[in-house]
């Protein structure tokens, strides 16, 4: 079947005014959150988070149940605002306890049980703009900037430039179809879709693949954990500029050469 040749439109996308979406993507979640947090703290207002007290049961882990119990109390110490029996609310910057009963959800963010007691956690700004949210069941942490201003977007960056993870941006670098299926490059990811995009997956990502090559010029052969991905990528400068792309995501995420 004949490749339908879609716009070449190399580059960056423009994105004009509009917040960026930054993201973690990380080897280790956990070993992440805390430090993350720490570098927004200081521009934070308040803490809003959504607490799942079911999993307040022994049974699943006492240590794990213990740290969650007492992070709840010292939130609860601070007398916060309750919009539903799931959400508490409380200001930062009224004394060291806030902070403590921040770093306390955190901590027990990090434990099996934690992860799901800690349902959602967010920092505000003195807007209520989301500053930084964590679903820690999920292993999700994001950001948008603005709020978030590029001197701490750059921090958080900086912080994870020894560890295996980045901060991301959430781009699609290039869209593009063959005769058979639509493609996007979107942040880490190449998803593939049908040609009317009603269903797409995730066909392989940049920060998973162990080597790529560019096959008769404009095909791409990602080699994975799930074995090889041939990627069509129609025209010799897109499959040279998704390539570079690639390669430039994997040296930041853990530099591996590709």
């Amino acid at each position: 079947m004949s490749e339908k040749h879609s716009g070449d439109n190399g580059g960056s996308p423009d994105c004009g005014d509009e917040p960026r979406r930054y993201h973690l993507d990380s080897d280790d979640y956990r070993r992440d959150l805390v430090p993350m947090f720490a570098e927004v703290v200081p521009i934070a207002h308040a803490v809003r988070v959504e607490l799942d007290e079911e999993w307040l049961d022994e049974a699943f882990g006492e240590d794990d149940s213990e740290r969650c119990v007492e992070a709840l109390a010292a939130v609860d110490a601070l007398d916060p605002e309750r919009p539903d029996d799931r959400t508490r609310c409380f200001s930062l910057g009224t004394g060291r306890e806030s902070e403590d009963a921040l770093f306390a959800l955190l901590d027990a963010a990090t434990t099996m049980v934690g992860e799901h007691f800690v349902f959602r956690l967010a920092l505000l700004d003195d807007s209520g703009n989301e500053l930084l949210v964590t679903i820690p069941h999920e292993s999700m942490l994001w950001g948008e900037s603005p709020p978030l201003s590029e001197r701490i977007v750059a921090s958080i960056q900086e912080l994870l430039a020894d560890r295996v993870g980045l901060f991301v941006a959430s781009t699609v670098y290039e869209r593009w179809e063959t005769g058979d299926h639509a493609y996007r490059f979107d942040t880490t990811a190449i998803v593939q879709s049908t040609l009317d995009r009603k269903t797409s997956r995730t066909y392989c990502s940049a920060l998973s693949a162990r080597h790529l090559d560019i096959v008769d010029e404009t095909t791409l052969v990602f080699d994975t954990p799930m074995g090889e991905k041939v990627v069509p990528c129609v025209t010799r400068e897109r499959a040279e500029r998704v390539a570079k792309t690639v390669r430039a995501l994997r040296r930041r995420y853990d530099g591996t050469r590709l």
